[in-house]
């Protein structure tokens, strides 16, 4: 950043986007959520291109204002989004699945940013090498346990979010990793073989779910936090789920953690905040006697986190190599 923006106090505004609602906060250089700018807003995903564009516009906008500081800068934007995405380039590649199909093919980025440009009162508060960034979730809720969490203390790590799917990144030395030994493709364990299908079929929402049916839980329990409830207050029945759901993440997670050799497994997601009804499951398919198993009971905070750290490297990306092809002008 330039030095003439040294004196203002700078923000990044984050995005945590769903098909039902969108979660946002204004962060500072650490990653730290401001005080009064938590909000949650209905997504639209099935609205049209320019109803989606505008309303992300608009909110960003409104984020903008709930900033107090009289002197601030806004030095990006990032947004954890559901794939298929291409991340690098900002395009959108949604289709077949009910929601943000109107987007597909569309380059985000730059329609986010020609916006913002357009209007005079945000070009006023952004500095001078202003991003905006996107990326998969389980890759930010990783970043953020790097740089505020859990994953800064372990030179290893598998970070997982299980909710609708499942969501997979593995850290090694302060950075993802995407390729290696013990590495599945970009780092995604979703589409791996498992089971009859694959994992995504087994560890996420509708996993549970086939659980349930299998284990006789009455059918008021369509949703993973009824069964939840149901086993917190001695339902055998469905405490016989979660036990049976602990047993295959353990096996899904045995083999990567057999060849990636991590210090840590972190686990996020909504199905998290239930770790205490399958973690003894889990303990009887996967070895934890030297490994670390730790649970993220809010995983937008790390998710928030992760967006500040995807802002700061890639605008020293962007500088080293300003500085690069300077030099070598």
């Amino acid at each position: 950043m330039g030095c003439e923006d040294c004196r203002m106090n700078k923000y990044a505004i984050a995005f945590d986007v769903g098909g039902n609602f969108i979660k946002t906060a204004v962060l500072d250089e650490q990653g730290r959520v401001l005080t009064g700018t938590y909000a949650i807003y209905p997504s639209h995903s099935k609205a049209s291109k320019e109803e989606i564009l505008d309303h992300f516009v608009r909110i960003i906008k409104q984020q903008t204002n709930r900033i107090l500081d009289k002197q601030f800068q806004i030095f990006g934007v990032g947004y954890a989004f559901p794939g298929p995405f291409d991340y690098p380039n900002g395009i959108c590649l949604i289709k077949g699945v009910d929601k943000f199909e109107h987007l597909y093919g569309v380059n985000l980025r730059e329609e986010i940013m020609g916006r913002l440009a357009a209007d005079d009162i945000f070009a006023g508060r952004k500095t001078k090498d202003f991003q905006v960034v996107f990326e998969n979730d389980a890759n930010l809720f990783a970043l953020g346990k790097i740089l505020n969490g859990k994953a800064g203390r372990y030179g290893r790590s598998i970070c997982i979010t299980i909710g609708t799917g499942t969501g997979s990144a593995f850290v090694d030395g302060g950075a993802l990793v995407t390729t290696g030994p013990g590495v599945p493709p970009n780092g995604w364990v979703y589409n791996t073989p498992f089971g009859d299908s694959i994992v995504d079929d087994y560890i996420s929402t509708r996993g549970i779910l086939r659980l349930a049916a299998d284990c006789g839980v009455g059918a008021e329990a369509a949703e993973v936090r009824a069964i939840a409830e149901m086993a917190n207050s001695g339902e055998q029945a469905a405490r016989r789920v979660f036990h049976r759901f602990g047993r295959l993440l353990g096996q899904m997670l045995d083999p990567f953690v057999r060849s990636f050799r991590p210090d840590a497994v972190i686990i996020g997601g909504q199905i998290a905040k239930s770790s205490d009804l399958f973690l003894a499951g889990m303990a009887e398919t996967l070895d934890c006697t030297k490994l670390a198993v730790e649970f993220a009971e809010d995983t937008s905070l790390s998710t928030f986190a992760g967006v500040a750290k995807l802002l700061m490297d890639t605008l020293d990306k962007t500088a080293g190599q300003a500085q690069a092809s300077s030099d070598a002008g």
